[in-house]
């Protein structure tokens, strides 16, 4: 089977993307936790926040970084930042339903009250996105073997 990945200016404008608004989410979210904290009120990041800021890193550090620095032939070059990018949308989308479950607007159920860090549906969702990344990553390594 011949397995062709994205050529390197796709895969660094992912990452880019991803990190773009990895940064912007996170300075939104950070502002509300200030706004949060000068009403003396507990302030956390919400266990999905920690998706995004995956995601940024990874973006930033295993797909543009190979692609800037590896050589062009290197396995690290060819391997890494298809399988990152891969990582980096998964933990984008895992966000998205994290999120919405830590606020309750999903998988809430007929909870009431404070919030907890994390909530019960998005512990199971950034639990559940974590392994459908790490498979991803094991997918791509075994179609870049083939």
């Amino acid at each position: 089977m011949d397995c062709t990945f994205p050529d390197t200016g796709t895969l660094a404008t992912i990452g880019s993307v991803i990190t773009a608004f990895s940064v912007a989410m996170l300075v939104f979210r950070i502002q509300r936790e200030l706004q949060m904290h000068e009403r003396r009120e507990i302030n956390w990041l919400p266990c999905a926040d920690w998706l995004l800021l995956g995601a940024g890193l990874v973006s930033l550090l295993a797909v543009i970084l190979p692609l800037v620095s590896a050589h062009p032939t290197s396995t690290v070059h060819r391997l890494v930042p298809p399988a990152a990018c891969s990582v980096a949308v998964v933990l984008v989308a895992g966000y998205t339903f994290g999120i919405l479950a830590h606020y309750r607007l999903i998988f809430g159920g007929t909870r009431k009250g404070p919030r907890s860090n994390p909530e019960p549906g998005e512990k199971i969702v950034v639990v559940v996105t974590v392994v459908v990344a790490f498979v991803c990553v094991l997918w791509t390594v075994y179609l870049h073997m083939l």
